[in-house]
């Protein structure tokens, strides 16, 4: 490659992650795929990289729909927004209703009745209104509430599908690693760890899976639905032991979507880190800590 190219090689190898996930736009990757052409390296570590994707579990835990949801919904719908009162005589004479002010301290009439046959005309037509007023709203909440459920459900169903580790995926797992071919010829999962938020308001979340093969043992990090980044800013991931902390490297994203593979020794970490940084030349954490998890014990 001559000097003239305007991409770095560095560049061309921290799109490695996401060339592999699918999450690079279409200029990104025509330019990506016209460098794998001259650098054997970053072909190669494309090739085990999806080989690895391959074998990945996903893990989940399920979602509990929101408390008091139904509720929150119907005090919406059907909280009245005036009260009427009716006031009559003990002879059935002509009655008069009035609606009560704001202030609840004066009433002023609103309807005379100046014949009985108008009189049951009246009531009749309003309780016609009354109950085709209470139908539809009772309408319009099974209507809510049902849609509401059935997005709900469909979210929690399609987190399910991502992250699931089940006892068949596992087998089928074993499986595949049977039958991996060289380079990475004895590969196997030794761990998968959900990767837990650090606050209650992120809505991130991510998988650290460890996996050895003939090479080494490697952390393969994912995430999605991670804050936009401003400006300089950039994820990195850490392994910390103790006070130690090393940088695994930064965390290349796309659309909130990204992921990093790391050769390491795991006996010389217990924790895995995700933090947002101000830029991505630091050799500690500056940031706070979006995603965590323990990966030993």
């Amino acid at each position: 490659m001559n000097n003239d190219n305007q991409y770095k090689k560095s560049d061309m190898h921290d799109m490695i992650e996401m060339y592999v996930l699918g999450g690079l736009n279409q200029e990104e990757q025509q330019r990506f795929e016209a460098y794998l052409q001259e650098d054997e390296q970053c072909r190669l570590a494309v090739e085990e990289l999806r080989e690895v994707m391959d074998t990945l579990p996903f893990a989940v835990e399920d979602v509990a729909p929101p408390k008091g949801m139904k509720n929150r919904v119907l005090s919406h719908i059907l909280t009245p927004s005036h009260t009427e009162q009716t006031i009559s005589d003990d002879r059935g004479t002509t009655p008069i209703v009035v609606e009560k002010s704001s202030d609840d301290q004066t009433v002023k009439p609103s309807v005379v009745y100046s014949t009985q046959e108008d009189k049951a005309w009246v009531q009749h037509k309003g309780k016609n209104r009354f109950w085709r007023v209470a139908t539809t709203l009772v309408a319009a909440a099974a209507v809510i509430i049902g849609v509401y459920a059935s997005n709900l459900r469909g979210e929690i169903d399609s987190l399910q599908q991502q992250l699931a580790i089940s006892s068949t995926q596992v087998n089928s797992l074993q499986g595949k690693l049977a039958t991996v071919s060289m380079p990475t010829q004895g590969l196997k999962v030794d761990k998968a760890v959900k990767l837990n938020p650090a606050t209650a308001d992120i809505v991130a979340q991510g998988l650290a899976t460890i996996v050895i093969d003939d090479k080494g043992t490697h952390l393969l990090v994912q995430a999605d639905n991670l804050p936009k980044l401003k400006g300089k800013e950039a994820f990195q991931v850490w392994l910390i032991k103790g006070d130690v902390k090393q940088s695994a490297g930064t965390f290349l994203t796309q659309d909130g979507t990204g992921a990093m593979y790391y050769t390491f020794q795991p006996e010389d970490y217990d924790t895995i880190a995700i933090t947002l940084e101000p830029d991505k030349q630091g050799d500690q954490p500056r940031g706070p800590i979006v995603l965590a998890a323990e990966i030993q014990g």
